[in-house]
């Protein structure tokens, strides 16, 4: 099993994906726009430890194991080889009320954190991890770049980069 740590902008900020590598590896989470429905707003003044919690606690009735975040460490998506993609993106969609996007698109500081945490992983051995798409919010991570074996070493190094925001 692969534990990825992905911050405020990949884990609550947009919604998780999770997509399998052919070969029946282990699943590496991504971030990114849900592919059917509107996206989801919070209310602005929303506590977003809150809604990671909400976030996390969703996911796990819905079948994703997730445990809630740790304060200014992001959240903490843990999806096992055995669980179907399908599984995965059902439980987005019914948990993406608690996702603070704001009209789907993500908001300019955190865009900005997500294209130095994809230089920080380049500068840490990950060479194939792209700038985020700033027409679409979201980090993808497709299961080559999550099997890179400096990834883990790279996340490590790169994770304050993503923590959540203190709450106003």
């Amino acid at each position: 099993m692969r534990r990825l740590t992905l911050g405020a902008f990949a884990a609550l900020t947009l919604l998780l994906t999770a997509c399998g590598a052919d070969d029946g590896g282990n699943q590496v989470a991504s971030a990114g726009q849900p592919a059917t429905g509107a996206p989801a707003s919070a209310a602005p003044d929303a506590d977003k430890g809150d809604l990671g919690v909400k976030f996390a606690q969703c996911m796990r009735e819905h079948g994703v194991d997730m445990p809630d975040p740790e304060p200014g460490k992001g959240v903490q998506l843990k999806v096992d080889k055995n669980t179907p993609k399908e599984v995965v993106d059902k439980a987005q969609e019914a948990c993406r009320e608690f996702s603070p996007q704001a009209n789907g698109k993500a908001r300019p500081e955190m865009q900005e954190n997500a294209r130095k945490f994809a230089e920080c992983m380049r500068a840490n051995g990950v060479e194939a991890f792209a700038d985020p798409d700033p027409n679409q919010p979201g980090i993808r991570i497709t299961p080559e770049i999550g099997e890179d074996p400096d990834f883990e070493k790279a996340q490590e190094a790169c994770k304050d980069i993503m923590a959540l925001p203190e709450a106003k």
